[in-house]
């Protein structure tokens, strides 16, 4: 377990940990160097990283002090470039480099992605978001019916400007994550199922609490936190062959910070996440032991 000077929000293949420090800035963290705050874009106060790229792009949503202006943008090395779009706003990125969100258009926020920079709007009767897409394109998201209700949705990779396949249509939903294999984890009220081959499996999980799924990686390695309300959450882990484990029976013993949530994990099985001690928090990294 390693505590991190920062809020951290999501770490890349190779460790390269992003999240937000104090001030709202946007930070960069790698083991054995310190911490690199990244400029705020002209005309925003705030930025949050919400994923990097397998390329080290660092793709991060930006806000004003009122939080009523927004704007996604891409850190590429010295260069920041903003995504094309009115009000712009990015869940993630592809390992093929597409970035995914949603963006208003006519005055209407669509789901959104960026390929190359240029925006593409999906068709949605009602509204939603894109979450995730994988390297073959699959995308993941959520999508409003005409009643208000979100859906959990996936759209083919072959078919992108086509309606959307809903995951759970009799259930408020969201997709979460989605991966090489097309395998999509969703989240439908306090319960987290994977579909694998077009058929959802449940998974078992705490009994009697919440459980707030945030990541998956390419084993199906899948993190989040439960709890019986948000000052009680613990971070857990689910693998195929463990099934849920709460992550703090796996950190060292003696170890005084309670991991309190799990936000990301990446193909080596590294984790960030929250960490509390009493009234203190602090990000955390957990390294799996080899």
């Amino acid at each position: 377990m390693v505590l991190l000077p920062f809020r951290a929000g999501v770490i890349s293949p190779s460790g390269l940990v992003a999240g937000t420090n104090e001030a709202g800035r946007p930070v960069l963290w790698r083991r054995q160097s310190a911490a690199r705050e990244l400029p705020v874009p002209q005309g925003f106060r705030y930025a949050e990283p919400v994923a990097i790229g397998a390329s080290g792009q660092v793709i991060v949503d930006a806000f004003d002090s009122m939080h009523r202006k927004r704007g996604a943008f891409i850190y590429s090395g010295r260069t920041v470039t903003a995504l094309a779009g009115e009000q712009s706003f990015a869940h993630g990125v592809s390992a093929a480099g597409v970035v995914v969100g949603e963006s208003v258009l006519q005055g209407q926020s669509r789901a959104a992605f960026w390929a190359k920079n240029v925006l593409y709007a999906m068709r949605l009767c009602c509204g939603g978001t894109i979450k995730a897409a994988n390297r073959s394109g699959v995308m993941i998201g959520e999508a409003y019916d005409e009643q208000g209700r979100y859906h959990a949705v996936v759209w083919d990779a072959a078919v992108l400007q086509g309606p959307p396949r809903v995951l759970l249509p009799d259930a408020y939903s969201a997709a979460v994550a989605v991966n090489d294999a097309g395998h999509i984890l969703v989240q439908a009220g306090r319960d987290v199922y994977l579909e694998v081959g077009s058929r959802l499996r449940k998974l078992e999980l705490s009994t009697g609490s919440a459980n707030t799924a945030r990541s998956m990686n390419e084993c199906d390695f899948v993190v989040g936190g439960y709890g019986p309300d948000s000052d009680r959450y613990r971070g857990f882990l689910w693998s195929p062959a463990s099934g849920f484990q709460d992550l703090n029976t796996l950190v060292p013993p003696g170890s005084q910070w309670t991991v309190q949530d799990a936000l990301a994990i990446n193909d080596r099985g590294e984790i960030v996440g929250k960490a509390t001690l009493g009234r203190e928090d602090s990000g955390v990294l957990l390294i799996p032991v080899r």
